[in-house]
């Protein structure tokens, strides 16, 4: 008798103790991060799917049930996902949820200053053309996390939201996930812990090789689809002459395009880069009777397979992307 009750007590219970954390991510960058961290112990659930922008996304049903059971929701930030706001808040996710742009240590560039490769160190609620947050904490205080929500004057405005082409942007956000899922699962701290360094590990090597991929092309000029490069293209010392549109939803007029040709050559532009969540019509006619050579530029890295070494894979393709059209 004692021997079943036991047996019956071991099935009610074994789903619980091999329930592994729900982490539910905004876009296919978080999920390579979230990823490396989590392994084989947690299950990601990603919104936006890999072929899709977060620029003109709209939620559906089942992304909203997805958030609503997930054990935290990782996501960029209002800035790029502005649909995830809503939504959080009336799942009572908000304050729990992971934002990447609000993490102690980010570095964050200011679309309003252009290109130009200054570093500026101040108080987060003026970011300048590049901030650093020098405190490398690995995760919001309930405190803070609920000030940036409520303070209806910050909603970082000219912030460039593309933080994940930054390595240093990435490691934050490895950091503040292993805090996370250590907390949550407990039992695999260990794990997520050894996943971080292994993590920073292979990121830093991944930058060296990068670095020096670049130096091969890094005075050659050219214009990309969308002006959302710029963490990379300042890291690894890229010649950007222009984008073709600010926000990749509005498409350029008559008068953008024929400046953009002036620029292409005024500049003696290399290539000009579409990417595959847009069209590229407006690249072909962008180009019509001139020799400049085209490649598609993907922020998101649609095509890689989603695994630990994810994020690794996503920086070197997105070099190569660069270079072969560069060179």
């Amino acid at each position: 008798m004692n021997k079943l009750l036991m047996a019956l007590s071991a099935s009610v219970l074994s789903p619980m103790v091999l329930a592994k954390p729900t982490i539910v991510t905004s876009i296919k960058p978080v999920s390579m991060v979230v990823e490396a961290i989590a392994g084989d112990r947690a299950n990601i659930e990603q919104i936006v799917s890999s072929t899709a922008s977060p620029h003109d996304f709209a939620m559906r049903p089942s992304d909203l049930r997805k958030i609503g059971q997930a054990d935290v929701v990782v996501w960029v930030g209002e800035s790029l996902e502005r649909f995830l706001e809503k939504p959080l808040e009336n799942a009572g996710k908000e304050k729990s949820s992971i934002e990447w742009l609000t993490l102690n240590g980010m570095t964050l560039e200011n679309f309003a200053k252009g290109h130009d490769h200054d570093h500026h160190h101040g108080d987060e609620e003026d970011h300048g053309h590049m901030e650093e947050v020098d405190h490398h904490e690995d995760d919001h205080h309930d405190e803070d996390h609920e000030e940036h929500h409520h303070d209806d004057g910050h909603h970082h405005e000219g912030v460039n939201p593309h933080v994940w082409m930054l390595p240093n942007n990435a490691k934050v956000l490895a950091e503040a996930v292993t805090k996370r899922l250590s907390k949550l699962d407990a039992a695999n701290a260990s794990y997520y812990q050894a996943n971080l360094q292994t993590f920073e590990t292979k990121l830093a090597a991944t930058d060296a090789q990068i670095k020096k991929a670049m130096q091969a092309v890094h005075g050659v000029p050219y214009i990309v689809f969308h002006d959302g490069y710029g963490y990379f293209e300042h890291h690894y010392g890229l010649n950007h002459a222009g984008a073709i549109t600010v926000s990749p939803e509005r498409q350029p007029g008559a008068k953008k395009v024929a400046e953009l040709r002036e620029e292409i050559t005024e500049h003696n532009v290399k290539c000009v880069f579409s990417e595959p969540q847009f069209s590229p019509a407006i690249v072909k006619t962008l180009l019509s009777g001139t020799k400049v050579n085209t490649a598609v530029l993907d922020p998101l890295g649609s095509d890689i397979k989603l695994s630990q070494n994810a994020y690794f894979d996503f920086l070197k393709s997105l070099s190569h992307q660069f270079s072969s059209c560069l060179k």
